[in-house]
C-alpha cells in the first residue's frame, strides 16, 4: 500500500500563481507554449540547448527545464498549463508535475486522485 500524499495548501504542495512570479516566468512561459507546434516539439528534441538559445532564458531557468524541475519551474513563475505542454513534450503529463510539487511518488498521486474516462463527448468510440 502506498501512502496517499497530504493535501498541503502552503508552498511547494500547492504554489500560489502571483503576478510578480508570472513577471519572473514569462520567459519560461513563452518557452514552453511554444512547445504546443509540432516542428517546435520536434526541434527541442533534437536539440534542446539550441532550442532554448532562441528564448530569452537564464541559466537557473535552462537548468530547470533540463533537470525537468516541475517545482522550480511552477515556483519560478511558469505557468502550470505551459509547463504541462514541455512536460508532454518529453513523455511526462500533469501527475508527473503535481506528484514532483507534492513530494510524493506519481503512483501515490494516482491512487489518491484516480480518473476513470470511458468516453470523450463528441467520439463515438
Amino acid at each position: 500500500m502506498i501512502t496517499p500524499p497530504t493535501f498541503d495548501l502552503d508552498e511547494p504542495g500547492t504554489i500560489a500563481f502571483t503576478a510578480e512570479r508570472a513577471f519572473h516566468g514569462r520567459h519560461l512561459t513563452a518557452f514552453c507554449l511554444s512547445l504546443r507546434e509540432e516542428k517546435n516539439r520536434n526541434l527541442f528534441i533534437a536539440d534542446q540547448s539550441k532550442y532554448m538559445d532562441s528564448y530569452d532564458l537564464a541559466e537557473s531557468d535552462r537548468r530547470l527545464v533540463v533537470d525537468r524541475n516541475w517545482t522550480g519551474l511552477l515556483l519560478r513563475g511558469a505557468h502550470l498549463q505551459a509547463v504541462s505542454k514541455l512536460a508532454a513534450t518529453v513523455g511526462g503529463n500533469l501527475y508527473d508535475i503535481s506528484s514532483h510539487t507534492m513530494g510524493v511518488p506519481r503512483r501515490a498521486l494516482i491512487e489518491a486522485c484516480p480518473r476513470i474516462v470511458s468516453r470523450v463527448p463528441g467520439n463515438s468510440r
